[in-house]
This record gives structure tokens, C-alpha cells and sequence, in this order.
């Protein structure tokens, strides 16, 4: 399996039996099999995870599959073959199966099981430790650890925010393996701000029984 990351929280996926791209909205699509069914995902309707450049790859693929948040869903041209979801729904499509999860921000986070993996998408589902009263971090990170346990049972990627934004950037990896777990940990969400997203990681000590986990590489093979 080949991940590419695009942009923020745009990736791109390549599974022998389909392809997957996760909240494209900028950046250039690496190479991807005409040949295989694709399958896009929108995790819900913000600026930076949902463009309306998902619609052009009808033209290029012979099977566009779109998983999209049901707000998102909304605005889909009428020939598109959409999926529409909401949180704590599953679905089939194309060769994969997809659970939700509800965000503590816009939309759903996906599971998304394919032949031989397992994949989590976290979308703008994530523990959000800004500047503001105690409890209120520590009600985000429980209802993120609350969500997250509905994956039952590990996962062999997980796409999750670390933002150099919040206060406490890698909570979400600490609460997903704590709670889950992942066999590869791939942050997203930090737009240009790569170096401080990867500084945050490097220098937090609460991470290292999982560090060797982390892959910030723009492409990875698993």
C-alpha cells in the first residue's frame, strides 16, 4: 500500500484493489491507476477539506465512488454516485466497507476497511487543546477517546491532526494509540507548518512508546 501526502489533510491512497483520496482540496494528485475504482472521501464541508476539484476526476477514472459527509453530500452534481453519510453509519463502497465516527468539529471521521487493511481517517475529529478553561480541553479529549473506541480494535494507518495551532498539538496521537492503536501513525492538518508539526512530535517525551510509529514522509509504502 502507497499513501501520498497532498496537501494538509489531502492523502492519497493506493490499495491493489482500489484508490482512495481523503479531503482533497489542494495540491497535485500523484499518478493513480485508471484501471482501479477510486473512491474519494470528504469528511465534512470546511474550506480545507473539501474542494470542489473532486468532481473533475469523473473525467479521468473509469469508476468515481464519492463517501461524502451527508452536508457535503448536498451540494454533489446530480451524476455523481455518491454516499452519503452521517455519523455512527456504515456503508459499502466500491470494494471497501466504511463506518463514521462523529467529529467534536464538522462531520464524520471514517474507518475505512479494505482487503487485507484497515484504515482510520480522522477528519477534524481530534483533541482540541486550545487557550480556554481546563475542562473544556479535557471534555474534547474525552469525547475524541469516546469516538475512537467505536473502531474496536486496531488499525493499520491512522491519519490524525497534529496542529501547531493548539496548545497541546499531539494529544490525539497519544489518546488514539491509548485507547486503539495503529501499526502506522501519519499526521495531517498543519498546512505549511510541517516543521512545527514534526518539532512537536520529536520533543514531546509522552510519545515515546509509539514514536517509531510516526511517519511524516510524503510518501509512504506499508
Amino acid at each position: 500500500m502507497r499513501m501520498t501526502h497532498i496537501y494538509h489533510s489531502g492523502f492519497a491512497v493506493e490499495h491493489p484493489s482500489c484508490s482512495l483520496v481523503f479531503d482533497w482540496y489542494q495540491g497535485e494528485l500523484p499518478d493513480l491507476p485508471e484501471g482501479l475504482p477510486l473512491i474519494v472521501f470528504v469528511s465534512h464541508s470546511h474550506a480545507d477539506h473539501y474542494g470542489r476539484c473532486i468532481w473533475d476526476l469523473c473525467g479521468r477514472f473509469d469508476e468515481v465512488v464519492y463517501v461524502l459527509d451527508a452536508e457535503v453530500a448536498e451540494t454533489a452534481p446530480g451524476w455523481a454516485q455518491v454516499v452519503a453519510m452521517r455519523p455512527h453509519e456504515r456503508a459499502t463502497a466500491g470494494p471497501v466497507t466504511v463506518g463514521t465516527l462523529r467529529s467534536n468539529d464538522e462531520g464524520v471521521a471514517f474507518v475505512v476497511e479494505a482487503p487485507e487493511a484497515r484504515i482510520f481517517f480522522s477528519g477534524d475529529l481530534n483533541v482540541w487543546w486550545w487557550d480556554r478553561p481546563r475542562h473544556e480541553n479535557e471534555a474534547s479529549d474525552a469525547f475524541f477517546r469516546h469516538e475512537v473506541r467505536r473502531v474496536a480494535g486496531p488499525v493499520d494507518v491512522a491519519f490524525l491532526p497534529v496542529d501547531p495551532r493548539l496548545q497541546d498539538p499531539t494529544a490525539s496521537l497519544r489518546a488514539f494509540e491509548e485507547e486503539v492503536g495503529a501499526r502506522l501513525v501519519v499526521p495531517m492538518h498543519y498546512w505549511d507548518r510541517g516543521q512545527e508539526a514534526r518539532a512537536a512530535v520529536e520533543q514531546d517525551a509522552r510519545l515515546a512508546p509509539w514514536r517509531q510509529r510516526i511517519d511524516f514522509s510524503r510518501v509512504i509504502e506499508a
